[in-house]
């Protein structure tokens, strides 16, 4: 799948599932079914997890092109390689790592590197980055992400780090393209029943929905 592809694919749902923790393939694959089901098309592995490198193949071939699986947590490009020849459909870094970006555009995927400034995203877009990571989005808050979108209106914004259920309509109406949400908002450290996650999973895109719609 092209960056182009991958960049609507996640633009249209609004909502990456960030999957951190202890996620093998037995536990990944009803996980992603589940949020498949109720909406969430886009999904990332972060590198710190336990059993990315079994999920990501695991994932691709049970799902194919229906579901976008990406890596994240990537913190160089001997790491960004790494995922990229796991299988990886678009990459996710915390930091603006010039390398790491050269070298996922050169295997031709979305790079989606983590800023926290003006001067940062701009950096990444003169990269050619066509998403780009405002993290973390939580703690700097709303106001801080719409005073500094402001004037980059233009460039394409993925929030991430304490998006939850309280604040993910506030991001999405300030202007995020999309945001990755994990942890307690929606599917916890892996051993969250799945029912938990599909009513997490619904209530997110619900809000997403009814933020775009405002």
């Amino acid at each position: 799948m092209d960056a182009l592809t991958a960049l609507k694919k996640i633009c249209d749902s609004g909502i990456v599932a960030v999957l951190r923790g202890n996620f093998p393939p037995e536990k990944v694959l009803p996980v992603c079914e589940v949020l498949l089901q109720e909406g969430i098309a886009a999904v990332e592995l972060t590198r710190n997890s336990v059993g990315w490198t079994e999920a990501l193949p695991a994932l691709r071939q049970r799902f194919g092109d229906d579901l976008l699986v990406g890596v994240g947590t990537l913190l160089n490009h001997v790491q960004v390689r790494e995922a990229i020849d796991g299988g990886a459909q678009f990459i996710v870094a915390p930091s603006l790592d010039a390398q790491s970006v050269s070298t996922a555009h050169a295997a031709g995927l979305l790079m989606a590197p983590g800023v926290a400034t003006p001067t940062e995203a701009v950096q990444a877009a003169a990269l050619g980055c066509k998403l780009i990571k405002f993290f973390p989005a939580g703690p700097l808050g709303v106001s801080y992400f719409k005073t500094m979108r402001g004037p980059l209106n233009d460039l394409a914004f993925m929030c991430n780090g304490g998006i939850n259920q309280e604040n993910i309509a506030a991001f999405m109406r300030a202007g995020a393209a999309a945001c990755g949400v994990g942890g307690d908002a929606l599917s916890g450290d892996g051993s969250r029943p799945l029912d938990d996650i599909r009513a997490n999973a619904a209530r997110l895109v619900a809000l997403v929905k009814e933020a775009r719609a405002k």
